[in-house]
């Protein structure tokens, strides 16, 4: 069954969409952030503000995000802190509701919750969001954000598969990927020339859902909606054979 989650942002409730779950945080807090494209001017209400959940950074590095000390050491974030306006994915959160210090400092995302990726490793997870917080998925991905393998089996796809052919990363091609058709890489490179190193680099680093989330604080016996004891993603599900694939040419 499909629901409706909640997860606490250093005391806030997120929501999430759609998220297969047995089980989840219960709790009814006064902000609740829901998605929106930071491109756009007007889709949150005017109490929020639209804060990237994409960490993606220059080189597959970790973004070095703004500090009270100064640049974080990495590379520079192709969609969040200074770059939140480059991409097409993001959470309508109240962020003056956060702890102060909690957020980013960028101007362009002041106070937004720090983005991560949940598919980092533990060091680069704790690098990033600090000991106390872990890096929650934001929402979860759909069938058509399954590509297949030449083995059969369905996954995530990932920008490389941009690059070789696989996805043409079009609008429709998939539902929660980021920067569809590489316009937020291309102010980004200040090229839109597959051969253009930077402009390739940064599709490489192009995603969907699982690989984009916000480090959280959660309470003792509180987890990650998608960490949550026999929950799987559509792909999974599709290679179990619980859901359709999606439609080949859709």
């Amino acid at each position: 069954m499909r629901v409706l989650r909640f997860l606490v942002l250093n005391g806030i409730a997120v929501g999430l969409g759609a998220v297969v779950a047995t089980s989840c945080i219960d709790v009814n807090y006064p902000t609740v952030a829901f998605r929106c494209n930071p491109r756009q001017s007007d889709n949150c209400p005017s109490t929020h503000f639209c804060c990237s959940d994409d960490p993606a950074a220059v080189n597959g590095q970790l973004p070095a995000y703004q500090t009270a000390t100064g640049p974080g050491e990495g590379g520079v974030p192709y969609f969040s802190g200074g770059n939140n306006a480059l991409g097409t994915q993001g959470m309508c959160v109240r962020t003056g509701d956060l702890p102060s210090g909690a957020g980013l400092f960028e101007a362009a995302a002041a106070n937004c919750p720090v983005p991560c990726n949940p598919t980092w490793s533990d060091g680069d997870k704790e690098t990033v969001c600090g000991t106390d917080r872990v890096c929650c998925q934001t929402v979860e991905i759909e069938p058509e954000d399954c590509i297949q393998d030449d083995d059969g089996n369905w996954r995530p796809a990932t920008g490389a598969d941009v690059l070789s052919g696989s996805s043409n990363w079009a609008p429709a091609r998939h539902v929660t990927h980021q920067d569809p058709g590489g316009q937020g890489c291309s102010t980004f490179a200040m090229s839109s020339d597959v051969n253009n190193a930077e402009f390739a680099g940064c599709l490489e680093q192009l995603s969907v859902a699982d690989q984009r989330g916000f480090c959280m604080a959660l309470q003792p016996g509180q987890a990650c909606p998608v960490d949550v004891e026999g929950y799987m993603n559509a792909c999974e599900q599709i290679n179990a054979g619980l859901i359709p694939p999606p439609i080949a040419g859709a």
